[in-house]
């Protein structure tokens, strides 16, 4: 990596050029993907003026704490100090009307912006409708709405999903008709009663697997109907994952999708799951996710500048919006059994000091077949640890947090039996674009990524970051996992000698008694 620190005279690359002496907006900005953009732009862009974050509101902390809590993460570890002052808060919640900021900081946004990040979304998937539509849609309808009053904006890109189309077999860069009209979504759940939605949510639905992506397909169609005239681009993301260099190799924050079924195997947790192995696992590092971002906010700079000296939009996207799929299926696909390969054979290097069994995971595509799994890898082994734990005056509930995995893999199963035909030529276009300079800097050509090589370490980030598992603890979890393999392996015996009793029995019972 080239030294990014220039002098402050020094002429950088052109995105770094474009990012000079511009102020920032993120909202989702203190997520997992937001303090990587953060990060990432203090660092890699030396002269950037200010970053606003959109922070809720807290009690009992001015902004100087919060922001100061927010900067001792690990993840701007790299940062010195200077850097660091650069970043604000935006006291705010992104589903309160007008964002929920006061007159004065609406003002001080419209005065100085020149670029907006929106990531803000609620990534649950089994949020209430009411909630979902609140963050994802109306939040959307109100980013944009302030931006339009933005005096200096350059580039607007909303960070919505790559499964926001997800009932196509084939999913281009374009905005696909959405399930319901936004502005008589948003009616609706302010009309109903909560409790009523609940009930006619499975109807709203339909084939819809979950609000999650229903609510971010209609976010889409808010930015296409309410974006004119302004530079906006659309960005989906695939399924991200820890980072692969940068900011911290292997670093990630959060237990949700792909992470959490790699942690939950390599506690011993997770041994059964919906999943095909055959299936394309359509992961992204989150750095490289980041960097595709920041390049796009340039781009979209960049054509709305070509757009204004032609007099007339773009011909290619809706309405000259370009709509970038960052996924790893075309270019680099791996697949769900490459996948729990890797993560097993990187994680049994490096075993977790918690782990209650060794890796032990099945794949299975029967629907009736992983529930019989469940019942005897997961429910049955949870029922007897919390029987044994009552009768020696200890409580545990393993079965309560089984019952969470299992509604986990469920939830999940709809990603991991599904292959989807993606495009990404605007994504490729935009590598094709920079410079060799911004190349190094804001390395994202999925292409070149070693899937061996990032499972190294991914699965270490996972332990170090995440489990917080000093590499101290090492050794003696090796010695664990030798002896849960030798037990695993001891119970796969005993069981396969009853089940071979149990046959013959049956054959002597039919054929000779």
């Amino acid at each position: 990596m080239e030294d990014i620190n220039n002098t402050e005279n020094s002429v950088g690359s052109p995105i770094q050029e474009f990012y000079r002496n511009k102020s920032v907006f993120i909202t989702g900005g203190t997520g997992f993907m937001g303090k990587v953009i953060v990060e990432k732009l203090l660092r890699t862009c030396p002269h950037i003026n200010r970053i606003f974050i959109l922070v809720r509101s807290k009690k009992n902390k001015d902004y100087q704490q919060r922001i100061q809590e927010y900067l001792d993460d690990e993840v701007f570890k790299r940062l010195d100090q200077k850097p660091r002052l650069k970043v604000f808060a935006i006291p705010g919640d992104i589903s309160e009307p007008r964002l929920g900021i006061s007159d004065e900081n609406r003002k001080l946004l419209q005065e100085n912006i020149d670029i907006v990040f929106h990531a803000a979304a609620t990534v649950r998937f089994d949020e209430p409708i009411s909630t979902a539509v609140a963050i994802n849609v109306s939040g959307t309808k109100e980013m944009l709405e302030l931006a339009r009053t933005m005096k200096n904006l350059k580039a607007y890109v909303h960070v919505s999903t790559a499964f926001s189309n997800c009932l196509r077999e084939e999913i281009g860069e374009k905005i696909y008709n959405p399930p319901i009209q936004h502005d008589k979504l948003i009616t609706l759940t302010k009309c109903l009663e909560n409790s009523y939605i609940d009930k006619i949510t499975p109807i709203m639905l339909d084939d819809w697997p979950n609000t999650y992506v229903y609510t971010k397909s209609v976010a889409e169609d808010i930015v296409k109907t309410l974006s004119k005239g302004l530079p906006v681009c659309i960005y989906r993301p695939a399924i991200v994952v820890g980072s692969y260099q940068e900011p911290l190799p292997g670093w990630v924050d959060n237990l949700y999708g792909a992470t959490g079924v790699t942690a939950g195997c390599g506690v011993g947790f997770i041994r059964t799951l919906w999943c095909d192995e055959n299936v394309v696992a359509n992961i992204v590092p989150v750095d490289m996710a980041v960097n595709a971002l920041i390049a796009a906010a340039w781009r979209t700079a960049i054509r709305a500048i070509e757009d204004t000296n032609q007099n007339e939009p773009s011909e290619d996207g809706d309405d000259g919006l370009l709509v970038y799929n960052y996924v790893s299926s075309v270019e680099k696909p791996i697949r769900w059994g490459e996948f729990m390969n890797f993560a097993t054979e990187h994680g049994n290097e490096v075993p977790l000091n918690q782990a209650i069994w060794c890796y032990s995971l099945t794949l299975n595509t029967s629907w009736i077949w992983h529930k019989i799994l469940v019942l005897l890898l997961h429910f049955i082994p949870a029922i007897i640890v919390d029987a044994f734990a009552s009768l020696i005056g200890k409580r545990t509930n393993m079965l309560r947090t089984y019952k969470k995995v299992n509604k986990f893999s469920d939830v999940l199963a709809y990603f991991t039996l599904r292959n989807w035909d993606f495009k990404n030529d605007n994504v490729q276009n935009l590598w094709k674009n920079l410079t060799e300079h911004d190349k190094l800097l804001f390395p994202f050509d999925i292409s070149s990524l070693d899937w061996n090589d990032y499972f190294y370490i991914y699965v270490r980030g996972i332990r170090k970051y995440l489990l917080k598992e000093d590499p101290s603890s090492i050794p003696y979890a090796k010695v664990k996992l030798r002896r849960f393999k030798i037990l695993h392996e001891g119970i796969k015996l005993v069981l396969g000698f009853l089940i071979l009793r149990l046959l013959y029995s049956i054959v002597i019972t039919l054929f000779f008694s």
